[in-house]
């Protein structure tokens, strides 16, 4: 099982690999420090030789290969350089703590300290000299592996749920290294959860997802082929990516997903990162993760801690909220919601997305936007919105207002306005005023029960029904006339 967004792939193992093996190293130095207690003085040139050659190991497994060969041997000749740098350092730092226990490195050890500047300048330059030649990387790209995902692999983000409308073939977006998102050959939906119940969007693809983890199986070149038309080379050569945000988009700051900068400093037993996305701090087996509002993991050896596994599985959070320490999608492998996400389609302005700001939809002709408790539809030219103190629909011919003690409607016949027991009446003839609580409430009766009506019609996609609610209402006021 492949998951987009949490790389897990060939790299993700390596990556793995090379801690574990940063462990080992880390491990075996704090034994050779504590040699003369474990009585292995006698084995302390082989303890450092092991230990300085798990940390080449793990720097060679670290050696990026997903951006082209040229850049792989650049990556593979830079890892070389730090595992130089590294020993380097260690060996500085060794000397320094043999000196205090009124001992010293073996020879054997110090003796290679010319050899290792050496190569630490020969395979930096090397390295730089093989990142110029290779092409330069312009924003994100789709590449392999292809995945297939299908709908019963849905995805809850609260009160949205996420999916394939069948079978379809999608690729990894990925940029400096990162899975930013993924290429859906197929048509996307989301079904929203609204106050006013339930409204399903869709979009055909291909659709660029941006904050989505879909998950799915690695696809064989049969498979891209059947569900696509099309082989997998000549879709790569042919698939552009478009990261912006759609106009209107209510991601006006940019997505938080696009982190394409990353800063790294890595010492004897610490590892710090440092990206737009959080910040990660590694000293020997204990890992520390956090997010930019403060949210995080905490890794001692196999166990994970972090507070927002208890807070969602204890309580009935909500989907919009104020931001908190537990909106983000962390990593670790561990799935969260994700306060972010966005669906757009390749054609028009299609999309489907959600943020700490709400939830916003535009597809086939409709609109939708939702934040708490309150929304706004439209398809086509007639639509609503809805709070819970007041509900309005409209149309080309009308626009109706009505709260729990008011109503309005205005027509190009007429303008009525119920307010308490007044009742107002404007049209061409005239207008008219009266104070009345039985007719003021069956026409507020009259209209609140319109309004829903002509919401459900939206909510279905049907044409709003105009004709009976002027009849009605007119009927109501000759009742009273």
């Amino acid at each position: 099982m492949i998951e987009i967004g949490s790389d897990r792939t060939y790299s993700l193992i390596t990556r793995r690999a090379a801690s574990t093996i940063g462990s080992i190293a880390t491990l075996l130095i704090i034994v050779w420090i504590a040699r003369g207690i474990l009585s292995l003085s006698p084995y302390s040139t082989e303890l450092l030789t092991l230990s300085f050659g798990l940390v080449f190991l793990g720097r060679t497994l670290r050696t990026r290969t997903s951006q082209g060969t040229i850049r792989a041997a650049s990556s593979f000749l830079r890892n070389i350089a730090a595992g130089c740098i590294v020993v380097l350092v260690a060996i500085l730092i060794l000397g320094w703590i043999a000196g205090i226990q009124a001992d010293s490195l073996p020879r054997v050890i110090t003796q290679q300290v010319p050899t290792l500047v050496i190569v630490a300048i020969a395979t930096g330059l090397a390295s730089y000299a093989a990142i110029e030649l290779a092409p330069r990387a312009r924003g994100p790209v789709a590449r392999g592996p292809p995945i297939v995902v299908s709908p019963t692999s849905s995805l809850n983000f609260g009160e949205v749920k996420v999916s394939t409308r069948k079978d379809s073939m999608m690729l990894p977006i990925r940029s400096s290294g990162r899975t930013l998102g993924a290429m859906v050959f197929g048509d996307v939906t989301a079904t929203f959860e609204t106050p006013m119940g339930p409204v399903t969007g869709s979009i055909p693809g291909p659709v660029t997802t941006l904050g989505i983890p879909f998950r799915g199986q690695r696809a064989d070149d049969d498979e891209v082929s059947k569900l696509t038309g099309k082989s997998l080379t000549q879709i790569l050569d042919e698939t552009e990516v478009d990261t912006s945000l759609p106009r209107g988009e209510l991601f006006r700051g940019g997505f938080d997903g696009n982190a394409f900068t990353e800063e790294r400093i890595d010492l004897p037993f610490v590892h710090i990162r440092t990206t737009p996305a959080g910040e990660s701090v590694r000293v020997g087996p204990i890992h520390v993760t956090t997010g930019p509002t403060g949210e995080g993991d905490v890794e001692v050896g196999p166990f994970t801690f972090n507070p927002c596994d208890w807070d969602d599985r204890q309580s009935g959070r909500t989907w919009f909220r104020e931001k908190g320490p537990c909106d983000n999608l962390m990593s670790g492998g561990k799935r969260r919601v994700s306060s972010r996400w966005l669906a757009k389609g390749g054609q028009g302005n299609s999309y489907l997305s959600a943020s700490p700001d709400g939830a916003q939809a535009k597809w086939n002709g409709s609109s939708l936007r939702v934040k708490g408790d309150s929304m706004k539809m439209a398809v086509g030219s007639d639509g609503f919105v809805y709070s819970p103190t007041e509900l309005e629909t409209y149309s080309p011919l009308h626009t109706l207002s009505v709260t729990q003690s008011k109503a309005t409607l205005n027509t190009k016949k007429f303008a009525l306005n119920v307010s308490g027991n007044r009742v107002i009446l404007r049209a061409e003839d005239g207008s008219r005023s009266t104070e009345s609580a039985a007719l003021a409430k069956d026409l507020l009766q009259l209209l609140t029960e319109t309004a829903n009506k002509q919401v459900k019609d939206v909510m279905e996609g049907q044409p709003m029904e105009l004709d009976e609610m002027l009849v009605r209402t007119e009927e109501v006021l000759k009742k009273y006339d």
